[in-house]
């Protein structure tokens, strides 16, 4: 059983919903969504990104998480946007998504690009579901990235060297301003 299932998935969802408020908001800024665009939540949790997200004039938010703890979390959290066709969850991995979803005009990942390994499969099938010209951004724990790989250079190269080969036209990396600046942020363009 995964550590985002159970009674363990409860509790990380509430602590998800406190320490990641910051980098999903940031997340969200970056990403300046244009009115009427089609975006792509990588890893939802338990929706505090989502809810962000819909505060702007955007068409339709689809959101991707393989947990069933997170998937009832957020659809507790943005029920009227759900009921309102804004908002689709799919349980799902990035690695798993059916293309035909797309195509999306951007996509953010908050805390959840370490833990799609390995990153190969992901980036293909993001740059498969994003329309040219799309943005993603991908903003990572520090902490998290050295726990799943190791070294954070090690994470950051796996994930820049996986947009590019993948297709992604532009593809940048540093620092994130959430955590006192210690979140790692990959910035790219299909």
């Amino acid at each position: 059983m995964s550590m985002f299932e159970g009674v363990s998935g409860r509790i990380a969802a509430k602590v998800m919903e406190r320490m990641n408020a910051e980098a999903e908001r940031e997340a969200v800024r970056r990403l300046d969504p244009l009115q009427g665009s089609k975006v792509l939540v990588i890893g939802f949790g338990p929706g505090v990104g989502l809810e962000y997200l819909l505060e702007h004039p955007v068409d339709l938010v689809v959101g991707i998480d393989p947990s069933q703890v997170m998937q009832d979390a957020a659809a507790a959290r943005n029920r009227a946007a759900i009921q309102a066709g804004r908002l689709r969850l799919i349980k799902s991995t990035a690695a798993d998504l059916d293309p035909a979803t797309g195509p999306f005009d951007a996509a953010i990942a908050v805390h959840t690009l370490q833990i799609c390994r390995p990153f190969g499969p992901t980036a293909a099938k993001l740059a498969e579901a994003l329309r040219p010209g799309a943005r993603l951004i991908g903003i990572t724990h520090a902490w998290a990235a050295r726990k799943d790989y190791g070294e954070e250079a090690l994470f950051v190269d796996a994930v820049s060297g996986g947009l590019r080969e993948a297709g992604f036209a532009h593809v940048s990396n540093g620092r994130a301003e959430a955590e006192g600046g210690s979140a790692v942020l990959h910035d790219a363009i299909r």
